[in-house]
């Protein structure tokens, strides 16, 4: 077998290969043999048939077989020949005229980019320091309050952050327009959930008032026919209800299934802390990421970024029908390149930092990221157990913790410039507060 490496442009390489007919027909003699000792065919006991019966009824199917190996074969020594790393499959063209003397072959594939991590020293990464200080604490705190207002009704007119309860229709010209009316609808003004000039338009409404709204739709409205258009809403008000916090004691606790006031602020607290943590950590992972795709761009293997935006169309799919949507088509693949290729290009530059700077999974680092896993469960021993048997899950925890140092190595060598923020301000960024507040 010879290969001869044609072409070496970029991640492309093309391969002329060529297997001498003598072993293709030692291949075919071989397996001839084989079938021969093997052989049941109709008027000859097994074994026995005839040379060239067997010849006639088997050679083309076995010299299709052989050639398909053979193939197979040179690939496989052609790629260690020439130090190749394919990435994704590769694209075979026989010449079919080889096929009745030396086979010949072109081999067209993408290997893996060759390249060295550079620019690290030139990211610029803003490293954010915050605290949880009491007023954060009372903020939080607060806003579970907030999840359990009670309503009083009252008799007095509407204000900001009052709840009505209301009907109403809407009407574009003498026509009512679909989706303009509701039966005791409940409304908490100031939340801006309808349309601009709606709720300023009940401020000063009680219980009873019946009257006319004349208000217009904005102009980007996601109903064309209505978009800009002015309407008339005739609203009548049931009832008006102004919130009431509960009190902060053992009871409210208890709507959280927690004994007391004390050991909640303390779940809340180390909640905060928690998810304070992960958002600094966060901002200074994306921070990398952005410099290292900024100052390492690299040719992609197309394979790679198919496969890629095929798991993100995949996942798309899964994530809608988890939503309800049992009829989902097929989403063009187009959509997901982008971020393919982003994510493609990211493995393969951490890959690279990995192996350049010689990194290994710190096991303390290991160790540290399970206790921190299995501390919010009730067994944090038992946790820990099982995550240390669980080789799948080891793994994957080792995978996360091997990143982690690639991240830490980037840090290690960028310019870093230092900032001070409020708990508020780190977690409106992150956009985490859902995360933080225990669920009743």
């Amino acid at each position: 077998m010879t290969a001869i490496l044609e072409e070496s442009t970029g991640i492309k390489r093309v391969l002329r290969v060529t297997v001498p007919q003598s072993e293709i027909d030692k291949g075919v003699k071989e397996q001839l043999n084989v079938v021969a000792q093997r052989a049941n065919l109709p008027g000859f006991r097994p074994g026995k048939a005839p040379r060239q019966v067997i010849e006639k009824q088997f050679s083309d199917s076995i010299r299709n077989d052989v050639i398909s190996k053979a193939i197979e074969q040179a690939y496989s020594n052609a790629i260690v020949e020439h130090q190749l790393k394919p990435a994704g499959m590769p694209k075979i063209n026989v010449d079919e005229a080889s096929i009745k003397k030396d086979l010949s072959f072109k081999i067209e594939l993408e290997v893996f980019p060759e390249f060295e991590v550079k620019g690290l020293p030139e990211i610029e990464i803003i490293r954010t320091t915050a605290k949880i200080d009491q007023a954060s604490k009372k903020t939080m705190m607060e806003n579970l309050q907030k999840q359990h207002i009670n309503w009083g009704v009252i008799d007095r007119e509407a204000k900001n952050e009052d709840r009505l309860v209301i009907d109403f229709k809407g009407f574009k010209g003498e026509e009512a327009f679909k989706g303009g009316d509701a039966k005791d609808f409940k409304l908490i003004l100031g939340t801006k959930m309808m349309i601009p000039g709606f709720e300023d338009a009940l401020i000063g409404k009680k219980k009873g008032d019946e009257f006319d709204m004349d208000i217009s739709f904005p102009k980007d409205y996601h109903v064309e026919e209505l978009a800009g258009q002015p309407v008339v809403f005739k609203v009548k008000v049931k009832k008006v209800e102004a919130p009431a916090l509960p009190e902060l004691n053992d009871e409210f606790a208890k709507l959280f299934q927690i004994e007391s006031l004390k050991l909640l602020e303390d779940e809340v607290n180390m909640n905060m802390e928690r998810e304070l943590e992960f958002a600094l950590k966060n901002k200074l992972k994306t921070q990398v990421i952005d410099g290292l795709l900024k100052h390492n761009e690299i040719e992609l293997p197309s394979a790679l970024v198919d496969e890629e935006a095929q798991r993100l169309a995949e996942a798309a799919i899964a994530k809608m029908k988890s939503w309800g949507q049992q009829n989902v088509g097929t989403p063009p693949l187009s959509l997901f390149t982008d971020e393919a290729k982003k994510r493609v290009a990211l493995g393969l530059i951490m890959s690279q930092i990995i192996t350049q700077y010689d990194l290994k999974v710190d096991q303390d680092m290991v160790s540290e990221t399970i206790q921190k896993m299995a501390s919010v469960y009730e067994s944090p021993e038992e946790v820990v157990k099982m995550f240390r048997q669980n080789k799948a899950r080891l793994s994957e925890i080792e995978q996360v913790t091997l990143e982690e140092q690639v991240v830490n190595k980037v840090i290690e060598m960028a310019k870093i410039v230092e900032e001070e923020k409020t708990f508020e301000d780190v977690m409106q960024h992150a956009n985490a507060e859902a995360n933080i507040l225990p669920q009743a």
